[in-house]
């Protein structure tokens, strides 16, 4: 499972690459200030207080689906509150895996449903609670001066990436509420760097196996294309993107797509759950701390 994992990661950092690559091509937005407008959209998704997400994820070789997830998350953070659902799969496992999770201030509760159909709950005291899209409003100190020097780290390497690709972005559509632009770029178009990320990547997983459908590219695919569409509404607030990014190696080819959606910015009521309902529900309360004394 560590390894699917490590392969799995490997291929979202594929995406990530491709989105800050896409992302760098905002300088040509039709609109004045439009990098401007491009980086706000998707920084302010590092610092909401209330909103629903739905994010997807595939991974797909030769047109087989490998893996795939979903998420669907409900936050707001004045009631303290989140719900999330996660239904992901993959070509080595024999069904669906769920996980649900509800959570306060003062409690999270985690319902699971494994591949083989188990089903348990759990509830916890004093777990806390988080947003996928909140880094900045419920970290500490120390964690949002890291959050930080990483948005700047990205700005700065979209920033470097800009060059000839500024005209690439197309606006497709517009009214008085949102706007939507699009990007896409051939194997021509995409930087070397891109392929050289790639081959780190996909050398640092693990041992080639041409068996191994995750492994068919072997470890030196090449980046065939990659697009990104968005939409920001109009306050500047991102509603949607589709990153898709394709690559090939040893023959075959690897498709990598990620989707986020986001809406209900401050009118998200989080579902809550009572965990009678929920099947083996046990609960576990933390360990009371033990004080020893010294003796002399």
């Amino acid at each position: 499972m560590k390894t699917m994992k490590k392969r799995t990661a490997a291929a979202v950092a594929m995406v990530v690459g491709v989105t800050v690559l896409a992302g760098a091509a905002f300088a040509n937005y039709s609109t004045s200030n439009g990098y401007e407008v491009g980086k706000t959209a998707f920084k302010g998704l590092l610092n909401n207080e209330n909103y629903t997400a739905n994010v997807t994820f595939s991974y797909d070789v030769d047109g087989e689906n490998i893996a795939k997830a979903e998420t669907t998350e409900m936050y707001d953070r004045a009631s303290k509150t989140m719900s999330r659902k996660e239904i992901s799969s993959d070509y080595y496992s024999s069904g669906e895996q769920q996980y649900n999770t509800w959570a306060n201030e003062n409690e999270r509760i985690i319902y699971t449903k494994s591949a083989d159909g188990t089903e348990y709950s759990e509830g916890y005291t004093s777990y806390g609670f988080y947003g996928n899209f909140d880094m900045m409003g419920t970290a500490d100190d120390n964690e949002k001066e890291t959050n930080q020097k990483i948005v700047r780290f990205v700005e700065l390497l979209g920033d470097t990436l800009v060059g000839d690709l500024k005209n690439n972005v197309v606006m497709t559509a517009s009214d008085d509420n949102s706007t939507t632009y699009e990007i896409n770029l051939d194997a021509i178009q995409i930087p070397e760097l891109v392929n050289a990320g790639l081959s780190a990547m996909f050398s640092s997983v693990g041992t080639y196996d041409s068996g191994d459908p995750m492994m068919k590219l072997g470890t030196e695919p090449v980046a065939k294309s990659a697009s990104l569409k968005f939409t920001v509404d109009n306050e500047g607030r991102l509603i949607d993107g589709v990153a898709t990014g394709v690559m090939a190696g040893e023959g075959h080819e690897a498709t990598v797509s990620m989707s986020l959606s986001m809406s209900d910015y401050g009118s998200t009521v989080p579902e809550t759950v009572d965990p009678s309902t929920l099947p083996n529900y046990e609960r576990y309360e933390p360990a009371e701390e033990t004080v020893e004394i010294e003796t002399e």
